[in-house]
């Protein structure tokens, strides 16, 4: 994937638009936990929040609170942008997509804690080839889907931090040359492939402490509280990006027509404003996706929402997102579960990565990838014992690579005719 491209120095975060508007997204997540009602103090929440293993699903609305979850996923978010800020590199929809990608899954996942060593890692192994970190920040942010493995070895294994930060390290270290191979396979239509090659290193990962003993099992919190306040209040925060990019009304159509293949940068290509505006209408599919099905809104679901909202800066829009919800809701009812249950639930949501399957080959082609998405996801966790947060993005990057192969051959064959 290409990294974004470098700014000039000199400029202050809240004198750039892009980065005042990331960062005032990021701090109002921030003051909404400060804000909201709890039975428990703040610090009590915020340590049990840190001190989880953190492995899929742990839903930190449900382990430490609602307050400490969204305070959380803020910070995470803030961490994400003074990186992009402090290397230097151009808020693009890339970068847009990683700040809320990040702050999602810190509401069932990532900690301040548990997310550092893979961003170092991957510096360690910026140094070891003599290249400039800019070139690997996209893989150093998304690859800290593997946080969970320093923190299952610290706190759910009892291992010491040391040994958990040495293995995050080790993981941030193999990060990129996986990355930039494993891209080859899906061609771009997965547009999480940090994900997928996190599921190959979290397989590894698993395997290596199944062996010297130390088992990890996947769990699921799940939380079912203040389904309205959170409705409300997150519907509101999306709409929020529909009045701020008003301007940018014009270029929603030139954005539908994109496919939304690896690397579509909304914001280069059509501007903050049509980007935001595309960002609050793919936000709100997926909120009306769970209030349709019956589902819970929670750490997960929510962590879903934005992460489609941030990959609306990068490749998502509502032309090419829901044929593939579409296709897990067919599916589901093949299931003994409903469309509502948690795995398939997040699977619809997170499962989107498909997108530019149904954006570059039709409808079609995208219910059916959504389909087969969804029996993938059901067993693929197992491989990485919940220690990849991505196991969408793994599933997805393996349904389309099968997708991808068999059309391109299919077609390469009928040219040959």
């Amino acid at each position: 994937m290409k990294p974004p491209p470098p700014v000039k120095p000199g400029l202050s975060i809240l004198k750039n638009k892009r980065f005042l508007v990331m960062t005032l997204y990021m701090v109002a997540l921030i003051l909404l936990g400060l804000l909201w009602p709890r039975k428990i103090p703040l610090s009590e929440q915020y340590y049990r929040i840190l001190t989880s293993p953190g492995i899929l699903i742990s839903d930190f609305f449900a382990v430490g609170g609602v307050s400490a979850a969204l305070i959380n996923a803020g910070i995470v978010g803030l961490m994400a942008i003074i990186i992009i800020y402090k290397t230097r590199t151009i808020l693009s929809g890339p970068t847009i997509a990683a700040i809320f990608t990040l702050a999602g899954f810190a509401m069932f996942g990532k900690t301040p804690l548990n997310i550092w060593p893979i961003p170092f890692g991957v510096a360690i192994s910026a140094w070891l080839r003599k290249e400039n970190f800019r070139s690997f920040i996209l893989v150093a942010l998304f690859g800290t889907a593997l946080g969970p493995i320093v923190s299952q070895v610290t706190f759910g294994l009892g291992m010491s931090y040391l040994s958990g930060i040495v293995i995050g390290l080790m993981c941030g270290i193999v990060l990129p040359g996986l990355a930039s191979h494993l891209l080859h396979n899906h061609q771009g239509f997965c547009l999480y492939n940090t994900g997928f090659t996190c599921g190959i290193i979290g397989m590894f990962a698993a395997s290596m402490l199944k062996m010297t003993g130390h088992n990890t099992e996947m769990a699921i919190n799940w939380y079912t509280g203040s389904q309205t306040e959170l409705g409300t209040v997150f519907a509101l925060y999306l709409a929020s990006m529909l009045l701020l990019g008003l301007k940018g009304i014009p270029s929603q159509l030139k954005i539908m027509k994109q496919p939304g293949t690896l690397v579509t940068d909304y914001v280069f290509r059509d501007g903050l404003d049509a980007t935001l505006f595309n960002m609050g209408l793919v936000g709100l599919i997926g909120m009306a996706y769970i209030w349709l099905v019956g589902g819970h809104f929670n750490g997960p679901t929510l962590g879903g929402v934005l992460t489609m909202a941030g990959f609306a800066a990068f490749g998502k829009n509502p032309k090419n997102v829901w044929p593939v919800m579409a296709g897990v809701f067919l599916a589901a009812w093949f299931t003994s579960k409903s469309p509502a249950d948690p795995v398939i639930l997040t699977a619809a949501l997170f499962g989107t990565t498909l997108a530019p399957l149904a954006g570059g080959f039709g409808i079609i082609t995208g219910i059916l990838a959504g389909f087969v998405h969804l029996s993938v996801v059901l067993h693929v966790g197992a491989f990485h014992a919940g220690m990849n947060l991505y196991n969408n993005g793994f599933a997805g990057g393996l349904t389309a690579t099968l997708f991808i192969c068999t059309i391109r051959w299919l077609h390469l064959h009928r040219q040959s005719e």
